[in-house]
């Protein structure tokens, strides 16, 4: 059954690859798999203000945005678009580390650093941070879409 959140101000419907019930908020960070309208993995913090969940027994993915690069998106008011899915990451990035300690950093309360492509650099405060989305990209192309 397609399952997906809707996360505090943020408007973007979250699809989630396997389903998901609201019982699994359980104060912890998690790891979730998206199916749209990014690719990649949601890390949702344990402790976000609200988290809408909703099951569509007839529903299907969305179309997906596809960076060419990996990049980490960020809430915003308007939610991910073609012109912006969030920062760049280097092509050396590894999604599933960067997610892992993402996690941590929002369980402890603590900041991440997090190197940008063409030099920049993200810091994250944990302890505010209700979620993010990390995409892996396509290989071969590195221009920024920040």
């Amino acid at each position: 059954m397609p399952s997906y959140i809707q996360i505090g101000d943020d408007p973007t419907k979250w699809w989630l690859v396997q389903p998901f019930n609201a019982s699994q908020l359980a104060g912890q960070p998690l790891n979730l798999n998206l199916g749209g309208p990014l690719d990649g993995i949601l890390v949702l913090s344990g402790e976000s203000a609200s988290v809408a969940v909703f099951d569509e027994p007839d529903a299907t993915f969305p179309s997906t945005l596809n960076p060419t690069v990996g990049a980490i998106y960020l809430p915003t008011a308007t939610g991910p678009s073609a012109a912006h899915f969030g920062y760049a990451l280097p092509p050396t990035a590894n999604v599933e580390n960067l997610a892992s300690e993402i996690a941590a950093a929002m369980r402890s309360g603590t900041r991440q650093t997090i190197t940008l492509y063409g030099g920049g650099t993200l810091v994250l405060n944990g302890a505010t941070l209700s979620f993010v989305v990390i995409q892996p990209g396509a290989l071969g192309d590195s221009s920024s879409h920040g």
